[in-house]
């Protein structure tokens, strides 16, 4: 049902999103579309409608609606397959009745919405997993650290992957090892928040990017995450136990970039497995080689 509203006498404030910072055991989406997916549509909205602002929210990301003061607006839920995935919002400074003509023209937006998310859906997202794919990974990994950088926020990355997989394939078949990467990866989500991003970067190598988290929270994740892994349970193959070697480097101010960071949790990755497998290693904070060079 379409919901539309028209408020006449009192002003609200639309502010950007605080995220939290706290880590809660939430589902994750494992991959959502950037704003700037929907700006097209969005400055069409904008013109047809003659309103300053258009949010697109989908559920586990916040809006992307300007700041500023609205007094009207009108809503409309996205729907794919039945599901409401989040909702499309426009806004006006101005007192105004929304008719049931807008209404209809709204809802044929929010199909052209859904629409936009399906196709960067099948692009960006791991058919096996439902991670994200290494680009859309990569593409998050590269504009997190821009943000980070830019506003000296924290993140930290996250690399693993299962200890012996090819012994998986090689003694249960290739439809165990499938098995296993789906159990891995719906057991990795529960794990994670909705402003966290999860991929899958190789066969059977995985990447997380905590957002608001340091390197000791991000330890801590990833430890809790390992511990989950190893008590999996794999449906029809109860014979078989994983166990998984992790990564953590935290995005700090001696990170050269985002390859300088990946490089990082890949190292710390590497000597995970060199002492013994099943285990996190962090990255202490120093400076790059390059950097000690010049």
């Amino acid at each position: 049902m379409n919901a539309h509203v028209t408020i006449a006498s009192h002003e609200f404030d639309v502010v950007p999103a605080v995220e939290d910072t706290s880590m809660h055991h939430h589902p994750v989406q494992a991959a959502l579309p950037a704003p700037a997916q929907f700006t097209a549509v969005t400055d069409l909205i904008k013109t047809v409608f003659q309103v300053p602002s258009v949010a697109v929210a989908l559920h586990g990301a916040p809006a992307n609606a300007e700041r500023g003061v609205y007094r009207s607006f009108l809503e409309i839920p996205l729907i794919n397959n039945a599901d409401v995935i989040g909702s499309l919002r426009i806004l006006d400074t101005a007192e105004r009745e929304f008719s049931d003509r807008d209404c209809q023209l709204l809802e044929g937006f929010a199909k052209l919405v859904v629409d936009q998310v399906e196709l960067w859906s099948e692009a960006s997202r791991d058919m096996l997993t439902g991670a994200m794919t290494r680009r859309a990974f990569s593409d998050a990994l590269r504009k997190t650290f821009a943000a980070s950088t830019r506003v000296h926020g924290t993140a930290s990355l996250v690399m693993f992957d299962l200890d012996h997989f090819k012994s998986i394939n090689d003694t249960w078949g290739h439809a165990a090892g499938d098995a296993v990467l789906k159990t891995v990866a719906r057991t990795v989500l529960r794990e994670l928040r909705v402003e966290d991003s999860f991929g899958r970067v190789g066969g059977e190598e995985f990447a997380i990017l905590l957002a608001n988290a340091d390197g000791q929270r991000a330890t801590d994740v990833a430890e809790r995450v390992r511990l989950a892994i190893e008590n999996a349970s794999f449906p029809g193959y109860p014979q078989i136990k994983v166990t998984s070697s992790f990564g953590v480097a935290e995005a700090t101010d001696s990170v050269l970039d985002a390859e300088d960071w990946s490089n990082r949790a890949d190292a710390q990755q590497y000597a995970a497995k060199e002492q013994g497998r099943n285990r996190v290693n962090t990255a202490i904070d120093e400076m790059p080689l390059q950097a000690m060079v010049n």
